[in-house]
């Protein structure tokens, strides 16, 4: 009696299979890294809409609620309201968020600087974005919006900080081009949005 032995033998890929498998691969991220990339960005700009929009709607309500308080004009130039139980320094001429209730002295628009922007951004915001005035790159990563002032228009500006890196960190002064966030005029309550 002869016993028949089989060899059993398992078939793996070809390299030509392997082949053509990594030029699939190389073609479908060639399509798919690209749309990635433009919803991450289209993302990162609809949050600087959402929050722009939140503010300019929070300042509205801010000046309203000066109205209602029959315009009040604190001595020593320094004003505030009650905003839903947030106490908002305002200017107390037009209305306009100036600060925050720390701000012990001169809540007119003429007085802002970056701390009261960053102060503004705190107070009328509920659940308020993360921000910070700090240079360093490493806390500036860990915040949504890095805040800084132009003086010579006394303007806010709230920079998106997904796009800043080391060598291209906004100082005071006129929005630096090539970035996304808002900005916010105190002297007329106006917000805008650039990007890029």
């Amino acid at each position: 009696m002869t016993t028949l032995i089989t060899a059993n033998h398992s078939k793996g890929f070809s390299l030509f299979e392997l082949i053509i498998v990594v030029i699939l691969l190389a073609v479908i991220l060639s399509f798919a890294i690209p749309q990635y990339i433009g919803i991450k960005n289209q993302a990162h700009n609809s949050n600087v809409d959402a929050v722009a929009g939140g503010f300019s709607s929070a300042i509205s309500m801010v000046r309203g609620q000066w109205e209602l308080e029959r315009r009040p004009n604190g001595a020593l130039h320094t004003t505030f309201v009650n905003y839903g139980g947030v106490i908002v320094g305002v200017d107390g001429s037009i209305g306009t968020p100036t600060s925050d209730e720390t701000t012990k002295i001169d809540t007119r628009a003429q007085a802002m600087d970056a701390a009261k922007c960053r102060q503004v951004l705190n107070a009328i915001l509920q659940d308020a974005p993360s921000s910070t005035l700090s240079d360093e790159i490493s806390r500036i990563k860990n915040v949504i919006f890095l805040v800084r002032y132009n003086a010579k228009s006394t303007q806010c500006i709230y920079y998106l900080t997904y796009v800043l890196d080391s060598e291209n960190i906004p100082k005071n002064g006129a929005i630096a081009s090539g970035n996304i966030g808002f900005s916010y005029f105190p002297i007329t309550g106006k917000v805008h949005i650039f990007k890029n």
